[in-house]
């Protein structure tokens, strides 16, 4: 782990130093002050890690954006000596920072509309993921949450993990009575994705939760009415296999699966798991990154079927980090599940 992270910090400043070096060219100002204040906004992504400081945190979420691009940049301008266009290219990065914040704002319903051919009652769900709740959101970002969700009447609320992202579990704790406000007549039932694993206060939120009348389920089955709902422990800590899992489940009832991050999509086709919901992609969240994410995982995004296996992933409520979004959409899904009656 050390190693990993001594070779990222060595690309991070080599990085940056290409990008101090075209900047200063570009710019011609005062040295030591252009040094100082790129040496700030180059180290807020770590400052941001010491304490509980806020401000280095959103200055830091906004850098890692301009990083990203002005890395690509500084990159090209090895290659590409014409001044103006990279003049251009900063004035880009600048632009699709302010348009990509604007957008990560905008929440979509997204709706489907899925068939399960097993005998259950009709079935109108919200699925919502990726929340990512922490100081950097704003006070009223929970309340909207739930307003959205009500907005649409579901019968039950599922949250596909990384609800809460933050080492003060304060923050978590300030947002339980608004939490406890979502309305579903079968209840909010969850599971954890991996950072609720980083945050380091994993049982403290999950008693918030609890308090919240929000049902986390790791590595647990539950049965509501005529169908199962099977929570999976994250992938990124050790879990129970499915078989294991879904021992003494009667497979002639419908079976929904809640698994944060969209993998062992197989294993939950071979063990009789009619529909499995997941988020953690963020579809990439900003360009070029959903180029990546289509690559790792089978389904990225939006709507897969595998023999009589539904797959439905979340590009999510927020953002992760940056709060911004390009080529992708921040969204609540709107899911009608039909049975056989």
């Amino acid at each position: 782990m050390r190693t990993w992270f001594a070779l990222v910090m060595v690309i991070y400043i080599l990085l940056n130093l290409l990008i101090v070096r075209q900047l200063y060219d570009l710019l011609r100002i005062n040295q030591v002050a252009f040094a100082l204040v790129y040496s700030f906004l180059a180290a807020t992504p770590l400052l941001s890690r010491v304490g509980h400081l806020g401000l280095f945190e959103k200055v830091g979420n906004y850098w890692v954006v301009f990083f990203y691009y002005a890395a690509i940049v500084a990159v090209l301008g090895i290659l590409i000596k014409n001044k103006p266009v990279i003049i251009g290219c900063y004035l880009l990065i600048i632009i699709i920072i302010v348009v990509g914040s604007v957008q990560a704002k905008k929440v979509q319903v997204v709706s489907y509309e899925l068939k399960i051919p097993k005998n259950a009652a009709n079935l109108h769900a919200v699925l919502i993921s990726d929340t990512h709740i922490n100081k950097t959101k704003g006070s009223s970002y929970v309340a909207k949450m739930v307003e959205d969700i009500n907005s649409l009447n579901p019968d039950i609320v599922f949250l596909a993990g990384d609800i809460f992202d933050d080492r003060d579990i304060n923050i978590l704790r300030e947002e339980k009575e608004t939490l406890k406000g979502i309305k579903a007549q079968l209840g909010v039932y969850g599971v954890v994705g991996n950072h609720e694993y980083y945050s380091n206060n994993l049982s403290d939120s999950l008693a918030i939760y609890e308090e919240a009348n929000i049902k986390i389920l790791i590595d647990e089955v539950v049965q509501l009415d005529s169908f199962y709902i099977v929570g999976r422990d994250d992938v990124h800590n050790k879990r129970k296999g499915l078989p294991e899992l879904l021992q003494g489940v009667d497979k002639n009832k419908p079976v929904i699966l809640l698994d944060h991050q969209p993998v062992s999509l197989t294993e939950a086709e071979n063990n009789g798991v009619d529909l499995q919901l997941s988020g953690h992609t963020h579809k990439g969240q900003f360009f070029p990154n959903q180029l990546f994410t289509k690559r790792i995982f089978e389904v990225d995004y939006g709507y897969l079927v595998k023999d009589s296996l539904q797959v439905i992933v979340t590009s999510g409520y927020s953002t992760w980090g940056p709060p911004v979004r390009i080529g992708t959409q921040s969204e609540i899904v709107d899911l009608y599940i039909k049975f056989n009656q």
